[in-house]
């Protein structure tokens, strides 16, 4: 599977979390908002194959939160909502 990573600030630093991500457990990243953590990590996780049967799960505070940002990971893979990227919230489940 081929990901594409647009120009966000979190790009530059994909090098080093994905390091990071090889050699311990737990990473925290911080970054600025809008710099492309929420969307750009998990694709990340699934380029290194992490996750159970390529299963990355995103969690969020709120169920708007959730549904925008699986539906703009899934627009960023090319794929339908449900397929590569899902959510599931309170009694309502797109996977």
């Amino acid at each position: 599977m081929s990901l594409d990573f647009p120009d966000l600030p979190v790009t530059d630093a994909l090098p080093e979390i994905e390091l990071a991500l090889g050699s311990h457990q737990v990473v925290v990243v911080v970054g600025e908002t809008g710099s492309g953590k929420t969307t750009q990590l998990p694709k990340l996780c699934l380029k290194l194959g992490r996750g159970r049967e390529k299963q990355i799960v995103h969690t969020q505070p709120r169920r708007l939160a959730a549904r925008s940002v699986a539906a703009r990971i899934a627009e960023e893979l090319h794929s339908e909502l449900g397929e590569l990227c899902g959510y599931q919230v309170r009694f309502e489940r797109q996977a």
